[in-house]
């Protein structure tokens, strides 16, 4: 299952021609996140406020479109592997006719804060992700 949360361009996320500037994506990709964690029952300032968080250590991103200010937006976040202590996030931005604008996808470890060291995903949260992890398709490989 796809977690989708919407999200408009607004002016801040813009360069002076109206266009989304590219390090604006990587705030809209982690905002994804924390509302997928929220959603999860796990919100970001929670997991550091008792000592835990979800660093990102990869991100692999392709620019497939142009997003402008005033766009509605809808993001996707989907798991497509739940290790010991990490995870993997496959994230899309699509733009309001439904053509992806953006398919990223990046690793967050589940480590301590602030010391950075891995520690293993608890039941309660790794029970919280499962419904969220890609099946393979048939092709896939």
């Amino acid at each position: 299952m796809k977690f989708s949360v919407q999200k408009l361009v607004r002016f801040h996320h813009c360069d002076p021609a109206g266009i989304v500037f590219y390090p604006q994506f990587f705030y809209l990709l982690h905002e994804v996140q924390e509302d997928f964690l929220a959603h999860i029952g796990f919100p970001e300032h929670a997991l550091i406020a008792g000592g835990t968080g979800v660093p990102i250590v990869d991100l692999k991103t392709e620019f497939l479109g142009m997003c402008r200010n005033g766009d509605q937006l809808t993001m996707t976040l989907e798991l497509t592997r739940i290790g010991g202590s990490s995870m993997g996030m496959q994230y899309e931005i699509l733009g309001d006719t439904g053509i992806v604008k953006l398919r990223a996808h990046g690793v967050v470890v589940y480590s301590e804060v602030p010391h950075g060291k891995p520690v293993r995903i608890p039941d309660d949260l790794r029970n919280a992700l499962l419904p969220y992890l890609k099946t393979p398709s048939p092709g896939d490989t």
